[in-house]
């Protein structure tokens, strides 16, 4: 929003108000997917929500979260996207509308910065997803000293994930975008989290 206000562009100003629009809806069901895994794993350490997901069931099914929780995964994943402003969800910066967004009048090292910033931006949600949802640094073949290997896998493939959407969905209007954070994702989250909490209580998740 400062960043828009700042360049004196009513282009730059849209742009601004429409990421802190868009962050505001999504942040909560942000928040309730992590809130689900929290739930389960009792703790809010990383290191131990990880090592909660170390082992398998039956011998081959790796204890991954993403398995007990696909539904909070997947809010997870599209709340990230949208709060990181990747396609489709980028809208702060629709070049047809609004030329470049919030960084409209800026160049050289500042478009750098901002531009850094949404990748840096990426590489954490995908890793904060690697650490709640994927098991963290477990995985097969390699012992757990090289578990660096597997966390760096994990976290390329997530943001694949990010490369791919981008090039293959198409960008949602406006209004789209805002009713499908309130009236569809923010209540699956609710319910989600509702649902792990009164499970993990009554069958001791």
């Amino acid at each position: 929003v400062l960043a828009g206000w700042a360049s004196n562009s009513k282009y730059s100003l849209l742009g601004g108000l429409r990421s802190a629009a868009q962050m505001i809806s999504y942040e909560l069901s942000f928040g309730l997917g992590l809130a689900a895994v929290v739930v389960m794993a009792g703790s809010l350490s990383l290191r131990e929500i990880v090592g909660d997901q170390s082992g398998y069931w039956f011998g081959f099914i790796p204890r991954w979260y993403v398995f007990l929780q696909p539904v909070g995964f997947l809010v997870f994943m599209i709340a990230g996207v949208a709060e990181t402003n990747r396609a489709p969800f980028d809208f702060p910066e629709a070049e047809q509308e609004l030329v470049a967004g919030y960084h409209t009048e800026y160049s050289s090292m500042s478009f750098a910065l901002f531009f850094l910033a949404e990748y840096v931006n990426m590489v954490t949600v995908s890793a904060v997803a690697v650490s709640l949802f994927l098991g963290g640094w477990y995985g097969p073949f390699l012992p757990e000293w090289l578990g660096w290997i597997w966390f760096l896998i994990k976290v390329f493939l997530v943001l694949f994930f990010y490369i791919w959407m981008r090039w293959t969905l198409p960008r949602y209007r406006y209004d789209q975008l805002m009713e499908f954070g309130w009236k569809y994702l923010l209540p699956i989250a609710t319910i989600n989290l509702l649902v792990t909490a009164a499970l993990t209580i009554y069958m001791g998740w």
